[in-house]
């Protein structure tokens, strides 16, 4: 007979590695150390009694090998008592026996942040304890809310973690100096560990406002994925807080950086649910700091979202916000979510930053369950093993869709047999910042409990060889990158060149998008502009609408005895004294030579009187040189539908002349 002898290595192989080709070539290894050649073997060799009972006690060997009793990798655990003493002994109950090396807690703002914070890291003193206040909290397919919800990570887990705390985010905070600590405490520089081997966690104060600029910073350090979330308040957006080392930390950051076992794993998760529109939107004006658009399309923000949406009225957009956020559009499978926050008078304040120049594209919320579900099923798919736990952070508008929608326990039961815990956020972070969405980090596992004194006995040759392969290719690494840092030093070189010539290019630009529909003298809105914004203002629900036309008086005479330089000033103030005594969303528009209109959106002709009267009394205390400034003005109103626009333009220019005239009349 033939061909028993790969037959039986086949079964070794197999019945060990169970779908891990990682433990299939360890166990090929194990053959070779015990003089069993695999690859030296087909089903055309004969068969040899002596290697057949070789091997069959090898399969003993193996099998005896196998841990006997499977110790917790991870568990969760979580309270819904009232005080914090209550809290932390059921959490310490529930966790007891695991011998947790890290464990991770979110709690609601409604308790004490620093009693809280000091009983964890009593409870747990031989652990690493870390946290943030929360929005919400999630476990396992609950979703709750003055809860504390925990979760453990044991040795067979985490090999050693390192927590640090960034103070004073809006001062000047120091990223740097926490990875130098990273590096010290590891003895490895965070820039060239292993991506695979270490996680980091990333908790930050929800209020900062900071963490597009801590995720660059870090981004800019390392090549370890970091992820995390924005701590919360319950949306009171009042005082948020971070925990480590037993202190509750606000206008702070928490970053944990996580070393697996070399048998455990990790994985990250980053799913939202919207579907990308047409609808393109440009910011041309932003305020970084304060995460406000200013301008969209060369449009105020309001109207340009308002244009993408098909919305007449820009009162109405507010309601949008949760189903028709924007994105930044990096591929078909990948899209940061910023969500709008509210209007602040004709802006726009986001959750999220969105730069100037940057291209954002209109969104439209789907399926949020089918499209998390997804999600989960293709990370199992893709490990092709256990799912150990999921630490989740999921934003806070996500939640209240789900409330809205009724969904709340069809998605719950996606993680019903996944031990998970997590928090809702005012905003979530891998790589970047981004909104309404959900990043997880998943632990993986497989086999973790193997005699690992055993095989190491086993492969300690073979693994001396390997790890000094490792490092050697790591210097040979370590090399390379800096000598592309040096090329990279000389590419910024042309690039800050470059740049200046492009911002240069783009500022010049900007200029003529500025004065295609802006006046050069007096700065406001030019006829090119009034002719676009009179059609779009023309709308039921702007009614009524006002419109003021007025004529400089005296303009002819000042330019025919003290110059043209001096009728220009006159209508510089005159174009000053129209901006002061307006309000803010009302359109002014230098018509041509001495001529202004001011339209006038839900506005009756009384208010639109008041508003002459206030320009009246400003024109009356100006001067240009002993010339009085004076305009004449004349107006009428829209005030139902059947109302033709151009009729009543008309008509205040009609009331505008017989105005001129009594002027002219008084002069003589």
């Amino acid at each position: 007979m033939s061909g028993k002898i790969k037959e039986i290595i086949d079964h070794i192989i197999k019945e060990r590695a169970r779908g891990n080709p990682v433990i299939a070539e360890m166990t090929k290894a194990k053959l070779i150390l015990k003089g069993i050649y695999p690859d030296k073997y087909d089903s055309n060799d004969k068969d040899d009694p002596e290697i057949i009972e070789k091997l069959i006690e090898i399969k003993k060997q193996l099998n005896a090998e196998e841990s006997i009793e499977e110790s917790y990798n991870l568990k969760s655990a979580f309270s819904v008592k009232e005080t914090e003493e209550e809290i932390v002994l059921e959490i310490q109950t529930q966790l007891i026996n695991i011998g947790a090396k890290v464990l991770i807690f979110f709690a609601s703002s409604a308790f004490n942040q620093n009693k809280l914070s000091q009983l964890m890291q009593n409870a747990f003193e031989d652990c690493i304890v870390f946290g943030c206040s929360t929005a919400g909290e999630r476990f396992n397919e609950k979703i709750l809310t003055n809860s504390v919800v925990a979760l453990a990570l044991s040795s067979n887990l985490i090999a050693d973690a390192k927590v640090e705390v960034i103070q004073g985010l809006n001062g000047n905070f120091n990223t740097k100096q926490t990875f130098t600590s990273f590096d010290k405490y590891f003895n490895e520089s965070t820039y060239t560990m292993d991506p695979t081997r270490y996680a980091g966690i990333v908790l930050i104060d929800g209020l900062s406002l900071k963490e597009e600029k801590l995720m660059d910073e870090i981004g800019n350090l390392t090549d370890i994925n970091f992820v995390g979330g924005s701590a919360g308040d319950n949306l009171k957006y009042e005082r948020t807080t971070v925990y480590a080392n037993g202190k509750a930390y606000n206008d702070s950051a928490v970053i944990a950086l996580l070393k697996m076992q070399k048998k455990a794993g990790f994985s990250i998760i980053e799913t939202q649910s919207f579907n990308v529109l047409d609808p393109i939107l440009v910011a041309n004006k932003v305020n970084v700091e304060s995460r406000e658009v200013i301008e969209f399309n060369h449009k105020p923000a309001v109207q340009a979202y308002a244009d993408a949406l098909g919305v007449l009225s820009p009162k109405e957009i507010p309601k949008y916000f949760l189903s028709h956020p924007v994105g930044l559009v990096i591929d078909e499978n990948n899209v940061l979510v910023r969500s709008p926050h509210k209007v602040i008078g004709s802006n726009i304040k986001f959750f999220c930053n969105i730069l100037k120049d940057m291209e954002v594209r209109l969104l439209e919320d789907g399926d949020i369950v089918k499209e998390t579900q997804k999600a989960i099923e293709q990370k199992k798919k893709v490990l092709g093993k256990k799912i150990a736990g999921i630490l989740s952070f999921d934003c806070i508008h996500r939640r209240v869709e789900l409330e809205n929608k009724n969904l709340v326990e069809q998605y719950g039961e996606l993680f019903a047999d996944i031990p998970t815990i997590g928090f809702y956020s005012y905003g979530e972070v891998h790589i970047g910042h981004m909104n309404q969405t959900a990043t997880m980090l998943i632990f993986e596992y497989n086999s973790l409990n193997h005699n690992v004194r055993q095989e190491n006995r086993l492969l300690s040759k073979e693994k001396q060889r390997l790890t000094q392969a490792n490092h050697d290719l790591k210097r040979e690494v370590f090399e390379l990158k800096r000598k592309l840092k040096l090329a990279t030093r000389a590419l910024k070189q042309f690039n800050i060149a470059l740049e200046a010539e492009i911002n240069e290019r783009t500022k010049r630009e900007e200029e003529i998008r500025y004065l295609s529909y802006h006046d050069e003298l007096t700065g406001l809105y030019n006829r090119r502009f009034y002719e676009e914004a009179i059609k779009n203002l023309d709308t039921k629900t702007n009614l009524p609408i006002s419109i003021i036309i007025g004529d400089v008086n005296d303009l002819k005479i000042v330019n025919d005895t003290l110059g043209h330089a001096k009728g220009d000033e006159l209508l510089q103030k005159s174009a000053m004294i129209l901006k002061t005594a307006c309000r803010k969303e009302d359109v002014i528009v230098r018509f041509g030579g001495d001529e202004f209109i001011i339209l006038l959106s839900q506005t009756s002709k009384e208010v639109a009187q008041e508003i002459i009267r206030r320009i009246d009394q400003l024109s009356s205390k100006q001067f240009v040189n002993s010339f009085p400034i004076s305009i004449s003005f004349g107006w009428d109103a829209k005030e139902n539908s059947e109302e033709n626009i151009l009729e009543v333009l008309n008509n205040a220019e009609k009331s505008m002349y017989k105005r001129k005239a009594l002027y002219k009349n008084e002069i003589l």
